[in-house]
């Protein structure tokens, strides 16, 4: 039976997608779950499997073309079934701003009209957005230096090179007409400076989806927050064993993956807190799809991709999956159940030696843990003060699903199993 090629949504607030690559040509044949296209979001570029197994008998929709999220992109069937006619034409025309943007030619500035953009070789390692933002401005990567890891050209890199072609070249300065030497005579005063007037900067496609996303949070989601601090000492000391043991396996546990395992362990025990809130009902998600925040690289933005059924993973397996998570987030590879399955989600600015924060809840999500750093902290122990290593974790959570002792409940069962990091190898 022929199945439809939808767009997908893969996000809370995702409207429309754009087809950056087919990975599969028309004829050619396609198994379940198997990769067929990269779809452009305004946050990153995501891969999209097949839901089902055939052959891809008509592409609907060609790259470069944004369409609405559910609208039919492509067609698989059995090799020589018949199609029928409703699913070999598309069912809207695609989104007029970008028919607009793919018709107009990129505005090139004067000063950079005058040589042409050497094509760029595929030698040159830069994310699918800087090279799609360098088309769309003729810009030749070769020219661009990529601030990245290893060098990789992202995002920020193509508009700081665009603002660097754009500024006008400083005036000379004028050499005295006695020479060097009669510089010594006196200088005019300087002239006064000039005060510059605000201007406007045009947010990029990701800020905006961000201002969005977390507009509407706010005004829909009544958040409220518990705190607490958490002694990790042991957790530390924990954490250096493990990683002596693992040497040489490609893969170290950082503090992020006790915090999802803990997360995880709680949310096993408090299931409300890994359900959703529609129309007066609560959604509970038999899977537990933790949202890791990442920041990309040269500060583009924020992603919180999910790493899959933690529920069935050790400790040292949600470090190997959350290091590639954050590769490939980097790298626009997240598959569209990545991109937007979290059921819950943690966001950790420990690494920016942030104390404490809050942080804002990810529609349809129910709640999210803010962690800042671990530091030497004075502590009370038996009486006697002492140091100890501690953390500040706040829980964000949404008031329609749960209540504040609830709330109390499930950050404790957190700080338990943190405070005693043995169970979290049980």
């Amino acid at each position: 039976m022929a199945t439809k090629v939808v767009m997908p949504q893969m996000g809370y607030d995702m409207q429309q997608g754009r087809i950056a690559r087919w990975l599969k040509k028309e004829g050619e044949p396609v198994q379940r779950g198997e990769i067929i296209a990269e779809i452009e979001t305004d946050k990153a570029v995501v891969e999209m499997q097949a839901y089902a197994s055939g052959v891809l008998r008509k592409v609907l929709v060609p790259e470069g073309v944004t369409v609405p999220v559910g609208q039919a992109i492509g067609v698989i069937a059995a090799p020589d079934e018949p199609l029928p006619e409703d699913l070999t034409t598309p069912a809207a025309q695609p989104a007029a701003k970008e028919s607009a943007l793919a018709s107009a030619p990129a505005t090139v500035p004067p000063q950079a009209a005058a040589v042409a953009p050497t094509p760029t070789t595929g030698e040159v390692k830069a994310s699918p957005l800087a090279r799609r933002l360098a088309q769309e401005h003729g810009v030749d990567l070769g020219q661009v230096r990529g601030t990245g890891p290893g060098g990789r050209i992202v995002e920020a890199d193509i508009h700081r090179h665009l603002e660097g072609r754009q500024a006008a070249p400083a005036a000379p300065q004028a050499v005295p007409a006695g020479g060097p030497t009669a510089a010594a005579a006196p200088a005019a005063p300087p002239p006064p400076v000039e005060e510059v007037e605000p201007h406007l900067v045009e947010l990029t496609r990701m800020r905006q989806a961000i201002a969005r996303l977390t507009t509407r949070a706010k005004q829909e989601v009544p958040h409220f927050y518990v705190s607490a601090e958490v002694d990790m000492t042991a957790g530390m000391e924990l954490r250096v064993q493990l990683n002596r043991a693992l040497n040489g396996q490609g893969v170290r546990v950082s503090v992020n993956d006790f915090i999802i395992r803990a997360c995880v362990l709680a949310l096993q025990k408090y299931p409300n807190f890994n359900a959703f809130y529609h129309d007066g009902k609560l959604q509970m998600n038999p899977r537990i799809n933790i949202g890791v925040a990442v920041a990309l690289e040269g500060g583009q933005g924020l992603m919180v991709p999910a790493l899959l059924d933690c529920g069935a993973k050790s400790l040292a397996d949600l470090a190997r999956a959350s290091k590639g998570l954050v590769e490939r987030a980097n790298k626009g590879g997240l598959t569209a159940e990545e991109y937007g399955g979290a059921t819950f989600s943690i966001s950790n600015l420990g690494m920016f030696d942030v104390d404490s924060f809050a942080a804002i809840i990810h529609p349809p999500q129910s709640g999210v843990l803010a962690v800042g750093s671990v530091r030497p902290r004075p502590v009370v122990k038996e009486g006697q003060v002492a140091v100890a290593q501690t953390m500040h974790a706040t829980l964000s959570v949404d008031h329609r699903v749960s209540d504040g002792a609830d709330a109390a409940r499930f950050l404790a069962e957190v700080k338990r199993l943190l405070e005693n990091p043995v169970t979290l190898l049980l």
